[in-house]
């Protein structure tokens, strides 16, 4: 029999929520039915750094990492950065629906125009969904100039800066933005998404790895939406995880942020379209958050996965 193909991936439990399915596909056997033998480390133990362009980039060539999961703007602007990797999918899912600016309840605002005449900060993860897809909806009414963003680190990290006070406003979604709904925080406003998600892996992979894999993944989702009630309860629990050891602030609210929690819904993995690719790129380069890279024939793959 031959031997499974191993590929490597540094899990960091905050964004549990995005790789979910990933997670589901390792529980339940599918990449080694597929002939992958996924090896899951922890590789981020104190969080992401703001640069996680070159922090891939590193994670690749040092063989810790074989793909990594990211939002496509993030995943165009590493690969045009460094040159390594190729984006090998993109996934939709109702996640990228629920993005929103927040406050706390002190803070006075009432709505997203407070905090940006008001010169206060938007907490948001650098180079990531949140700076983007942030910076995209406000420059739609507000001029840029005007829009002031701190760079915090991961949603976790934002979500903790709104508890403690740090921060006053800060753009969350998925399971943050349920909690800080659950906690009475005030949605100063919803941020439209229509975006992927994507999965950027080593050149060095194969296309036939790459392919396998991605099946695996689609299977995943298929046995999600056949039994959602048993992976509402999977999705709850690694949450729940989560607050115990990142966000131990919140931990006596638990049950009543668990209760406001939904299990997303995921399209099945597919390739990113070169017209997807060409907005994402150009929105980037027209306000210079990315040089020009390769463009898409040397930033994207076209994997074949099976129909499942």
């Amino acid at each position: 029999m031959e031997k499974p193909r191993v590929v490597t991936h540094g899990y960091y439990k905050p964004y549990f929520y995005w790789m979910f399915p990933i997670l589901v596909a390792k529980e339940q056997g599918l990449f080694e039915k597929e002939g992958v033998s996924l090896e899951v480390h922890d590789i981020v133990p104190g969080g992401q750094p703001e640069d996680k362009a070159s922090w891939y980039s590193k994670a690749i060539d040092e063989g810790s990492r074989d793909f990594y999961f990211c939002c496509e703007w993030q995943g165009i602007y590493s690969t045009s950065q460094t040159g390594k990797g190729k984006i090998g999918a993109a996934i939709k899912s109702t996640l990228i629906k629920t993005f929103a600016v927040y406050a706390r309840p002190d803070s006075g605002f009432t709505n997203v125009l407070d905090v940006v005449e008001s010169g206060t900060p938007i907490a948001v993860n650098k180079n990531a969904d949140a700076h983007y897809v942030t910076l995209k909806n406000l420059a739609e009414f507000v001029p840029e100039e005007k829009v002031t963003l701190e760079h915090l680190g991961g949603v976790e990290k934002c979500f903790k800066a709104l508890i403690s006070g740090h921060s006053k406003a800060a753009t969350l979604a998925g399971p943050y933005a349920e909690a800080a709904d659950a906690l009475g925080y005030r949605r100063l406003l919803p941020l439209s998404r229509t975006e992927p998600t994507v999965i950027v892996f080593d050149n060095e992979l194969g296309m036939d790895t790459v392919s396998r894999f991605l099946v695996a993944i689609n299977k995943a989702v298929s046995l999600i939406d056949g039994d959602r009630p048993k992976y509402e309860r999977r999705y709850k629990e690694e949450f729940r995880q989560v607050v115990e050891k990142y966000i131990p602030e919140v931990a006596s609210k638990t049950d009543a942020i668990i209760s406001r929690i939904s299990l997303p819904a995921w399209a099945d993995a597919t390739a990113l379209s070169r017209e997807e690719f060409d907005s994402v790129r150009n929105f980037l380069l027209e306000h210079g958050l990315s040089v020009q890279g390769k463009g898409y024939e040397g930033s994207v793959s076209q994997p074949r996965v099976v129909s499942h």
